[in-house]
């Protein structure tokens, strides 16, 4: 996958075939704090899905047949669905969390697993754990990491910030872990 826009783009078609308003909808709405993107990002981000053959245009009509709320307007074109090649690489995503969750960032890693852990579809709630599992592993190697009192009050100051947000993020996995389990 080329960007995280791309991955969104394509958790949100795979989740349901839509037409281009409405994955733009759908993206600001679930993304907008996270993937900073406007509207022609993201139908770029379509336009190379289709060309690299994750996703497939489909006609308005299938889609009025989704209850797509664009589709019934009747003021669009074609649609997008994904095609099988789509639904691998949005495996392979998702499931590559623990090649960009970066032992040396907690902040990059943290948008890391969030962009991927909106982008999971609710029923796949294994692969939810496992991202938070791997992001978990993050902020612990962090927190190994993170200097000793070394005699300087700022070095300090750096490592009570580091061990605040670890801890602060660790309380929100296991929230998080437990409501994926009640649900």
């Amino acid at each position: 996958m080329r960007s995280n826009v791309s991955g969104a783009v394509l958790s949100l078609v795979i989740e349901r075939p839509s037409a281009g308003a409405s994955v733009c909808r759908r993206f600001e709405a679930r993304y907008g704090g996270l993937l900073g993107s406007g509207r022609q990002h993201i139908y770029d981000a379509l336009t190379r899905l289709v060309k690299d053959g994750m996703l497939e245009r489909v006609p308005r009509e299938l889609l009025a047949e989704l209850d797509d709320d664009d589709a019934r307007g009747g003021a669009i074109g074609d649609g997008y669905r994904a095609t099988a090649v789509g639904a691998r690489a949005y495996r392979r995503w998702l499931g590559n969390g623990d090649a960009v969750l970066r032992p040396d960032s907690l902040i990059g890693s943290r948008q890391e697993a969030l962009i991927r852990l909106v982008s999971t579809l609710p029923q796949d709630r294994a692969t939810a754990l496992a991202l938070l599992d791997g992001y978990e592993y993050v902020i612990l190697r962090l927190t190994q990491s993170t200097p000793l009192e070394s005699g300087n009050v700022m070095d300090e100051l750096l490592a009570d910030e580091l061990t605040d947000l670890a801890q602060a993020e660790l309380r929100w996995i296991a929230r998080t872990r437990d409501k994926l389990s009640a649900a």
